[in-house]
């Protein structure tokens, strides 16, 4: 196996998240993670669909709902997907979301 062929090296912030339990089952974990109503945009990793490869970027489907747990926002997605934001871009951490559910 080549040098590019490597995955890349899970984080230890996407980790120790990896390690919580957050009462659902989660989907991914997102790094530097943008606000993008209606959807996330981010860098994955843990996905459990197997749709993305660890360390790319990805955007979400519509959002949902959002939950807090621990100190971690939890997005959950019109398709019933799971997304843990274990850190936001920089600029880009929107502490009120700017969204409204119904």
């Amino acid at each position: 196996m080549s040098e590019l062929e490597h995955p890349p090296t899970i984080p230890t912030v996407v980790v120790t998240a990896m390690a919580k339990d957050f009462g659902m089952p989660v989907t991914g974990y997102l790094l530097a993670t943008v606000d993008s109503p209606p959807v996330l945009q981010g860098t994955i990793f843990g996905d459990v669909t197997g749709r993305f490869r660890e360390g790319t970027s990805m955007r979400t489907s519509r959002i949902k709902q959002v939950f807090f747990v621990d100190g971690f926002a939890l997005f959950k997605t019109l398709t019933g997907s799971v997304y843990v934001v274990v850190t936001w871009a920089p600029g880009g951490g929107n502490i009120y979301m700017n969204r409204i559910y119904h």
